[in-house]
């Protein structure tokens, strides 16, 4: 009998510790979709660190925006100018490196981010619905639920 309660308090201590680490560290999350190509594919399997204290341009991170789950890149963060340019972006007035792009649209006025503001493009720019399009526009800090590890 003292066994079984050993066991059945090793299975609920295991438990809160996975409850916790999957509720306030670490999240598991699924590629929906070609946006993210050739970086991400539809189907591959992420694990974003929920706590992400310093997001820098170029990070992946997941957001949250209107009940959706989407993944994007970092293209600006709080105070940067963002312009497209000649095919390129350029961030503060330097040309923001994209190896990963084949393509990526126009915006044709410069955007300048507030503070807690950040400019997300997929990297498949064809294919994906990002901070370009009022659907999802300039995202929020708060919006922002984990950073691709």
């Amino acid at each position: 009998m003292e066994k079984r309660r050993f066991f059945i308090l090793e299975i609920l201590i295991i438990g809160i510790v996975v409850f916790f680490i999957s509720t306030f560290l670490f999240q598991i999350c699924f590629v929906k979709g070609n946006s993210m190509l050739p970086t991400f594919s539809d189907g591959q399997v992420l694990v974003a660190r929920k706590i992400a204290i310093n997001i820098r341009n170029n990070d992946v991170v997941i957001i949250k925006k209107d009940n959706k789950v989407i993944i994007k890149r970092v293209i600006g963060i709080p105070n940067d100018k963002i312009k497209f340019e000649n095919g390129y972006v350029c961030v503060n007035g330097i040309r923001f490196d994209e190896r990963y792009v084949k393509e990526f649209g126009n915006i044709t006025e410069e955007i300048t981010l507030k503070e807690n503001q950040y400019f997300v493009l997929g990297d498949n720019r064809n294919e994906s619905v990002d901070s370009r399009f009022d659907e999802i526009g300039i995202i929020d800090r708060n919006e922002i639920v984990g950073l691709i590890i």
